[in-house]
């Protein structure tokens, strides 16, 4: 036996018990690598469920979804606007008021500041900003409520284009999608484009230049730091954070905007703070969207409309230039407030808007709150009103009678007393239509007013070498109303047009909507027509009593009298034109045919319905303002009668013209007629009934007009320059008051307007036809004046004047240049 190989590899136990067991840290890397192996085989596993998942949602949530690209051609709603005739923005149309403005036009601090406030990220995502969205979660946590969103301005504009408002996570899925391939289609100078025109900033303003005006009143470009950061504090709650609405909530919020500028670095801290301390310095936000002149803008929104639909006037950013000229519209506007209010008084006081002890009210007063010391807009009135120019003279207000004395009334206005003197309220009698109002004065106060009252005074010019005591007349809403037309004859053009004493409380256009009796202005249409059947401006006519039997022309029995009810006897047909007298015009009506004169309507611009018999020589037949204006406007165009309009052209949003409208007329009277009825309307103001408006200081020449029982007074007249009409009447076809005809009611408005729209221009007289010869002629007899006897020069047609000396001694009953049948 060999004993030396009896120990083998095992050993004995003690030394098998040395032996060191296999290390730990080999077994740690067998389990490391089982977790290794069994996290990437999840993450694989994870990653093909959420590959497939997110396959999943976008298959599902993008179905249906539009394709981003329409962007390309973003063409969003934009307001129609309206321009004067010299290209002044008068007035607009819209659904959402947006003006677009290229990105390159913008401030850089607009954007940045909108970047600042919405997406600091927006530059460097790609759509979707999940740490923004973490960052927003944090601090909306940390604050208790929302004070920063996730979504970016991508998502933002997303939803704004593409989708409904409602809130669930199916639309934030479709948000993100589609955020996600607007990025992909557009660049991000593109899309802030897009966003900074198209979101909504609050009290209907729509992009950022909207915004500017809405509230600053001033275009983009002209904003400071503070003005920018509050209109990109905006858009995520425009009604919340309203300077008008909430300014202390709209002030911490354009301050948290400033405060991202300078975290952003687009500002710096020092800035931020002194744009914080800056007080909002807001503008009307009324201002650029107010139409100047509202009636005249509402017939321009009725052509468009009617013309290419409501669609594009609202939604096609059409711009459409006007004939409209503004200081004429104002000064319209103001003649006809002034002069209504006036022609109101002589009809009688109603009543104070509130009486003491009483809750009635008077007519024009039903609605509305009244305070002391509130001023009374005028009716077109842009700018706000307050105590720093309540009392300009002119101005009204609302006032508290405290005293009422014999002489005089106090009245508070809350931050002032005045007084009221008996004679600037001797005009607040009780209405009574059969007393005539310029003549019938009060001579106490004290049956009119009484302590507590609330009435409408109006503010007085101090008087010189008085004292210092306000002064104030009393006012009231009048219950009569107005229009005023002005157009250029050689055009046709609408130089001014105010259909009522207030838009707001009445949109019906009396201008051009409402139907009237003209009375004695539609005479002149009358002797047009005797004028081109023969008569001359020297033809007499016997103004005598006539009574008219039932008959075909005649439908009733009729005994017509003159205004006076007296009789002149042998009257020539410039006299009986200058002095209105119906029972000539009667006679000529009736001598040369009702349907020709009906015919001569047509012609000159009247296409209502006429009442074709006798009583059409007093304007029995309704007519508008706007027809009757046409026909005065040929008269002074030597015949030519142009068609009235009001658009000269319209641009659509890329520039190009849509429309374009040129002077459109026809020779509807020859020149010498023309000028024969223009120079008998010049003696209408020279010594006639329209004599008030000669102070005017030019050739003028026109027409009164009234209807029985004073329920319609008319003045038409034109210069060289323009034509304007005027009709004053109530609604309600309840009479104007005693005596109230077109030369008292009607003209006194006719010459306020033009007195400015005359004033420093050249005179000019009206041009005189070749064909129109100048004859001496008898006053009384309209024959040829005998040498060394009283004459008048009288215009005719070459061949129309007469040949006839006057008789030497006057026979009444020999009239040779008479209308034998009349």
């Amino acid at each position: 036996m060999n004993n030396t190989n009896s120990s083998d590899s095992s050993g004995s136990p003690k030394e098998a018990a040395k032996k060191p067991k296999p290390p730990v840290k080999k077994k740690k890397r067998k389990f490391l690598r089982f977790l290794l192996k069994a996290f990437l085989l999840l993450f694989f596993l994870g990653g093909i469920v959420g590959i497939s998942a997110g396959y999943f949602i976008y298959k599902k949530y993008s179905e249906g979804l539009p394709d981003v690209r329409e962007l390309k051609d973003y063409k969003p709603s934009l307001p129609t606007f309206i321009y004067s005739d010299k290209d002044e923005k008068i007035g607009e149309f819209y659904i959402e008021r947006r003006i677009l403005v290229p990105i390159d036009e913008m401030p850089a601090m607009m954007i940045q500041a909108s970047i600042a406030v919405e997406d600091s990220n927006f530059f460097s995502h790609g759509g979707i900003d999940y740490l923004g969205i973490i960052r927003a979660g944090i601090k909306n946590f940390l604050a208790g409520h929302v004070v920063e969103g996730g979504s970016t301005i991508t998502q933002q504009l997303a939803k704004t284009m593409f989708l409904s408002p409602e809130r669930n996570i199916e639309r934030k899925i479709r948000e993100a999608i589609l955020a996600i391939s607007i990025e992909r289609n557009f660049t991000k100078n593109e899309i802030l484009e897009i966003y900074l025109n198209q979101i909504y900033y609050g009290h209907g303003a729509y992009g950022v230049e909207a915004a500017a005006q809405t509230y600053f009143g001033k275009h983009i470009n002209e904003l400071d730091i503070s003005e920018m950061a509050l209109i990109a504090s905006l858009p995520r709650a425009p009604r919340n954070y309203s300077p008008y609405l909430n300014p202390e909530r709209a002030m911490n919020r354009r301050n948290h905007a400033l405060r991202r500028l300078a975290a952003n670095n687009f500002i710096s801290e020092k800035e931020a703070q002194e744009a914080a301390l800056r007080p909002f310095n807001l503008g009307d936000r009324e201002s650029f969207r107010q139409n100047q002149a509202p009636y005249f803008i509402e017939y321009v929104r009725r052509y468009i409309e009617d013309k290419y639909g409501s669609t594009k006037l609202y939604r096609s950013g059409f711009h459409v230039y006007t004939t409209l000229n503004q200081e004429y519209q104002k000064k319209a506007q103001m003649a006809l407030f002034q002069g209504l209010r006036t022609d109101d008084k002589r009809y009688g006081f109603r009543g104070p808007i509130i009486r003491a002890g009483s809750p009635n009210r008077p007519a024009g007063y039903e609605n509305g709150t009244y305070s002391v010391g509130q001023v009374v807009p005028f009716p077109w009135e842009q700018e706000k009103s307050g105590e720093d120019n309540s009392l300009v003279p002119g101005k009204i207000l609302v006032g508290s009678v405290t005293e009422v004395k014999p002489d005089k009334a106090q009245v508070s206005l809350g931050f002032i007393s005045g007084e009221i003197a008996l004679k600037d309220m001797d005009w607040a009698r009780k209405p009574n239509p059969n007393t005539d109002g310029l003549y019938a004065k009060i001579s106490n106060p004290l049956g009119v007013l009484k302590a507590g009252d609330i009435i409408e005074v109006r503010v007085l010019p101090k008087e010189k070498g008085g004292s210092d005591r306000l002064r104030l007349a009393l006012e009231q809403e009048p219950e009569v109303q107005g229009a005023l037309l002005a157009l250029d004859p050689p055009t046709g053009q609408i130089k001014a047009m105010v259909g009522g004493y207030d838009y707001k409380k009445s949109q019906f256009n009396r201008a051009t909507q409402a139907t009237r009796q003209p009375g004695s202005a539609f005479k002149p249409i009358i002797y047009t027509t005797a004028l081109e059947k023969g008569y001359t401006p020297a033809t007499i006519v016997l103004d005598s009593p006539v009574i008219y039997n039932e008959t075909e022309v005649q439908k009733f029995k009729w005994k017509p009298e003159n205004f006076e009810e007296k009789f002149y006897g042998p009257t020539r047909i410039r006299e009986a034109v200058a002095h209105s007298r119906n029972l000539v015009t009667i006679k000529v009506l009736k001598d040369i045919g009702v349907q020709d004169v009906v015919a001569m309507a047509k012609r000159l611009g009247i296409d209502s319905p006429l009442e074709a018999d006798l009583s059409l020589a007093l304007g029995s037949s309704g007519l508008t303002l706007w027809e009757l204006i046409s026909v005065y406007s040929a008269f002074a165009n030597g015949g030519l009668r142009m068609e009235p309009y009001g658009v000269r052209y319209i641009k659509n949003r890329d520039g190009d013209i849509v429309e374009e409208r040129r002077p459109q007329g026809s020779q509807v009277i020859s020149p010498e007629i023309a000028y024969s009825m223009v120079s008998i309307l010049k003696s209408v103001i020279e010594e006639g009934t329209g004599k008030t408006v000669s102070s005017l200081g030019r050739p003028v020449a026109g027409k009164t007009g009234t209807t029985n029982n004073y329920i319609d007074a008319w003045f038409m007249g034109f210069t060289t320059e323009i034509a304007t009409g005027v009709w004053v009447g109530k609604d309600d076809n309840k009479p104007l008051g005693k005596l109230e005809t077109g030369a008292r009611a009607a003209s006194p408005i006719w010459l306020d307007f033009m007195e400015t729209v005359e004033k420093d221009k050249p005179v000019h007289d009206f041009p005189v036809p070749p064909n129109i010869i100048f004859k001496k002629i008898d006053p009384k007899s309209g024959l040829l004046a005998n040498f060394g006897k009283p004459y008048l020069f009288e215009c005719f047609l070459g061949n129309s004047a007469p040949v006839q000396y006057a008789p030497a001694e006057d026979k009444k009953e020999d009239f040779p240049n008479s209308s034998s049948p009349l």
